[in-house]
Order: C-alpha cells, then structure tokens, then sequence
C-alpha cells in the first residue's frame, strides 16, 4: 500500500501538543498555531505551500461538521497539512494484490462455523479480553502491512496461549524479502499481510519489539539482525551474525477469508479473534471521532492500507452499527488509534450491491506486479475484500 516518504514531516511532528478537538474549532484556528501544536517545522518555500493544504484541509473540516445528519466529525490532527496523496499507508503502486494468488476458502472451510448474524454476540471487542497490545506508528514508512500483521499474530497467539507479547514490525519490514512484488516492493516501499505470515512460518516466528526495535519510523527499511532461513533473506549478504536466532512465538498457518463476504467477516472477528483487513484509508486522514461513513465512487475505493479489525458494535447514541478497527498512526490519533466504520450487513438491503465499487487502481494496492484488472470491493472503506486470519498460534520459548 502507497506511503510517501515524509520523514522531515514526521521528524517534526513526532511529539504534538494539545491541539483543538471539532467543537472548538473555529476560523480563528491559524497556521501558525497548528505549527505549533503539532511541533511541525519548515523551510520558508515549504512554509507557504503547507499553510495552503493547511487551510484548504481546515476548510473542509469545517464545511463537514457544519453538515446535517452527519455520522462523524472531522478534525485537525497531523494530516492536515498534507496534500491528498500523502499519507501513512503502505501498499505501493506498482503491485496488485496477493488475494489473486492465494486461495480463498469456502464457508464449509473455514476453520470455524459460519452462523447467521442472530447467532452471534451483539458486540465484540478483544481489548476487553487483554488480547491487544497499544496503538503503535507506523511513521514515515509504508509498513502498515508489517503492523497489522504482528497485532493480529500478537492477539491469536495470546488467545491460544494466554501470553500476550510486544512483537517487533521492525523484523518484517528489514528481513522480509517480497520477490513476487505484492502490496510494492517490500520494507517501507509496501507488502503484505499474507507475506508476513508465511515469512514468520517459514523463519522461526518472529521475536519481540524489545529484541527489535522500530527503526523505520522515518522511512528507512533497517538492517536485518537476526538469523532466519539465509534463502528466504531480503538481504544477499545473508544475517547478521551476531544477530537474534529466533522468534519466540510463531503460528502452524494462516487462512484467506472468502473475498467480500461480510457474513464470514463478522464470525472470524467474533469467533476466532482480531482479523487483518485491507481498506481504502486515504479519506480517513481528517476522521476524529464517530461512525465513519464512506462513499462508494472509485476515487473513495482505493485499497491502500492494512489495519486490524478488533470487534464491532451498535452505537448507543445513533443506533448505528460499526466494525472497530485499530489503525497504526498513532493513539494520538481518532479515536485512541482506532476507527468506527459503518457495518451493513448486504442481506439487509434491497440490493447488497449497494454497498460495493469498483477499485480501478488494484496497483496500489494487495496485488503482485502485473495485476492491474478493476476489482469489486464491497463494505465501508472496502472492509469486506481482503482478510486474513493466522491459525494455530503457539509459543517458542
């Protein structure tokens, strides 16, 4: 999935100050201060040009808090500055996606029981099972993939064993080779979910965020210093040799989940634990709080990022139903680093369809170099296309 390069931004904007929530913003909101608050520093020419999207991006906030009816508010946060294309993703162009080349199951194969809607919890949340760690950031590097992937092993692996560890990203992005281009080019330039999965399977698992540091945060892959399988290295100098020699937990497989299938989405979540999913993110960068409700044209259906679905739920203010996703751009950010989508279940519409597009750039997305066929991704942000689930977590140590 695509991410700029914006390490002087994010050198910058590392640590933020308070800055103003939705209802007290106003006109009198400047530039100057936002600066400020978010610790941000620039150069004169880039000065100008960023208090530009600074105001045209404040301006559309407004406009969309001021709306009737509205489900969510926007609001200034990190982002604000940046230009429509930039942002914190993590699959690149160039590449479309792994779902073509891995065999999605059936509901008769799926590693649990798909039972209707009615069957299953109201609501779901795995934090409330101690199951998750904290909201992390993926910074200035197109490593989302690598973030989603080592939440949901660190989630399945404490459901299967009662230990929750503080996996390490850092080891994905650095070792992790992506020969076949799938999600960009590998590291900070973009990859996948699946291909973490497999990598962790084939290497040893994969050890813990204090034996591995995140050292990507502004936008360099970082050098491999542990001892996994020489052939499966990114690196053709081979491992550090005086590096890590193994993970401390890992998992037996991993399982595709039907594409765009909500009613197997809801039962992963509900039944087995936190699922990876891809989503078209880039309208979320201004989200604050509330239910997120996204348009189905092609420009909204870009699948650009990996995020971690963690439960879902009704609202008890709005009565609106919602899938809790975890994001990796920091607490700091939304909702303690999470996002409510819209969660509409297609046998409850005249026509499913209704909740589906067309992504007409699969390059920036999950795919492998050479796919660039249209695809249809149906749900909120694209929620119901692409997800993935690890079977058979178990420790090492």
């Amino acid at each position: 999935m695509k991410f700029l390069a914006l390490s002087a931004l994010l050198l910058a904007a590392s640590a933020s100050a308070k800055a103003p929530k939705h209802h007290e913003l106003d006109e009198s909101y400047d530039f100057a201060t936002y600066v400020k608050d978010f610790s941000k520093s620039y150069a004169p020419e880039e000065y100008a040009r960023r208090e530009a999207l600074f105001q045209a991006n404040l301006k559309d906030i407004m406009q969309h808090n001021q709306l009737l009816g509205r489900t969510y508010h926007k609001g200034v946060n990190h982002f604000t500055d940046f230009a429509e294309e930039e942002g914190h993703f993590g699959y690149a162009k160039g590449a479309t996606s792994s779902w073509a080349n891995v065999r999605t199951l059936t509901h008769d194969e799926l590693p649990f029981e798909v039972e209707p809607a009615s069957a299953l919890p109201a609501s779901v949340d795995w934090r409330e099972k101690g199951v998750v760690t904290a909201v992390k950031d993926q910074g200035g590097c197109g490593s989302c993939w690598a973030f989603a992937a080592s939440a949901v092993l660190e989630s399945h692996i404490a459901i299967e064993t009662g230990t929750l560890f503080n996996l390490a990203p850092q080891e994905f992005v650095s070792c992790m080779p992506n020969p076949e281009k799938c999600g960009g080019t590998g590291g900070c330039a973009g990859a996948t979910v699946d291909l973490a999965f497999d990598y962790a399977m084939k290497n040893g698992g994969i050890v813990q965020e204090y034996q591995m540091g995140y050292t990507s945060y502004y936008g360099e892959d970082g050098d491999c210093t542990i001892h996994p399988d020489e052939n499966f290295l990114k690196s053709a100098d081979g491992p550090d040799p005086d590096g890590i020699t193994g993970g401390v937990a890992n998992i037996e497989d991993y399982v595709k989940l039907p594409t765009n299938d909500y009613l197997a989405l809801l039962n992963a979540v509900a039944k087995t634990g936190p699922v990876a999913v891809s989503v078209a993110a880039s309208p979320w960068k201004s989200y604050e709080s509330g239910i997120f409700q996204g348009s189905f044209d092609d420009d909204s259906l870009d699948v650009n990022h990996a995020v971690t679905l963690v439960g879902y739920g009704t609202d008890e203010k709005t009565g609106m139903d919602y899938w809790l996703v975890r994001n990796s751009w920091k607490p700091t950010w939304a909702e303690a680093g999470y996002i409510r989508l819209l969660r509409v279940d297609p046998d409850e519409l005249n026509d499913p369809n209704d909740i589906c597009g067309t992504d007409s750039k699969p390059q920036d997305g999950t795919a492998c170099e050479g796919q660039t066929a249209n695809i249809t991704v149906c749900g909120t942000s694209a929620i119901h296309f692409d997800n993935v689930i690890p079977v058979g977590g178990h420790l090492l140590v």
